[in-house]
């Protein structure tokens, strides 16, 4: 008789299985009865190297590991906001037509450090911004296994440029006088 040995894919759908379905009550008061996505799996590296793993490997484990654990992290962080957290909150409505590839064209642009666009993100946004930079980028960095991962992991930092048609020359207007 041969054995088959169960591959992580196959772990992560159990396991989210399992998170989906509350897995052990707890007894604690004030408990929704369900396994935190963190507490079960831990924010930790896939097995294999993430640019090795096949696209279905790469599915599973974005769906079975990667979602839950990010939108933990999300719906503390705000959860009116990031209550239905999902692929599209990272990939972008495009996901599908872009083959789910990153950073997502339509996310928010994070502008280049040092420069005005980003001291203006700095200043309007720091609640996210110390979010994004203390939580969900390391955490990000470590569950896909990519060491110094950063914003542009995700984010483009410069808007996608099309050619522009050169501009024309205006004649200096002459001034009534």
């Amino acid at each position: 008789m041969k054995s088959v040995a169960l591959g992580p894919a196959v772990f992560l759908l159990a396991s989210s299985l399992l998170i989906a379905c509350g897995g052990s009550k707890s007894t604690s008061k004030g408990s929704t009865g369900k396994v935190s996505a963190i507490e079960a799996m831990g924010i930790t590296p896939p097995d294999a190297d993430w640019e090795q793993m096949s696209v279905a490997d790469r599915e599973f484990y974005m769906i079975g590991k990667v979602n839950p654990i990010m939108k933990e992290l999300f719906t503390a962080h705000d959860a009116e906001e990031f209550g239905d957290f999902d692929c599209v909150d990272c990939h972008g409505e495009e996901m599908r037509e872009i083959d789910f590839k990153m950073p997502a064209p339509s996310m928010y642009i994070v502008p280049p450090e040092g420069t005005p666009g980003h001291r203006g993100m700095l200043a309007t946004f720091p609640d996210t911004v110390k979010f994004m930079q203390e939580t969900v980028t390391p955490s990000m960095g470590k569950l896909l296994g990519i060491e110094n991962f950063t914003c542009a992991g995700c984010h483009p930092s410069e808007a996608l440029t099309k050619k522009k048609a050169p501009a024309t020359k205006r004649k200096p207007s002459k001034s009534k006088g």
